[in-house]
């Protein structure tokens, strides 16, 4: 059976951005979901069929970014 993946979550594929501020290197900090709350990262996942929502952030401003990373079919 096929099942999509985020490619970026399973370590499959890195994503390199460049800020969209101050051009600096863009840094991935994980799934949305895990910056509502302090236990927010043990919840299940909240799934979309094609993307996963990651944020990334600049580490030379500081400045967020929410990326959609397209998942594969695996």
């Amino acid at each position: 059976m096929e099942k999509k993946i985020c490619p970026v979550c399973n370590e499959i594929r890195k994503i390199k951005l460049n800020c969209g501020k101050c051009n600096g290197n863009m840094v991935d900090k994980g799934r949305e979901q895990e910056y509502f709350d302090d236990y927010s990262a043990d919840d299940p996942i909240k799934d979309y069929d094609d993307y996963c929502i990651h944020i990334f952030k600049c580490n030379k401003c500081g400045f967020f970014e929410k990326k959609l990373i397209k998942k594969i079919i695996v």
